[in-house]
């Protein structure tokens, strides 16, 4: 993960970025800029939910090529004519 920018050093009040993860929760990371003590709070539902969206579409994907494959293939009867 690329740890953003101080948002101080953005605005010029902080001579220089110097950020890190100071906390994670499960919702959220805690970003803290060594030179100022400047917080940001980033939540991280995005991407969480971000992911859970392509795996689900992955899946779906996935299912619908065997659903396709599945229909392509010709049906066969063995039953034969009965006597």
């Amino acid at each position: 993960m690329n740890v953003p920018e101080c948002a101080n050093a953005a605005q010029g009040s902080c001579p220089r970025s110097n950020t890190y993860v100071s906390k994670e929760t499960d919702e959220v990371f805690v970003i803290t800029c060594r030179n100022c003590g400047g917080l940001n709070v980033f939540p991280k539902s995005v991407n969480e939910n971000a992911g859970r969206y392509q795996a689900f579409l992955k899946f779906k994907a996935a299912r619908e090529a065997q659903h396709q494959h599945e229909s392509s293939r010709p049906e066969f009867s063995f039953g034969g004519n009965k006597l």
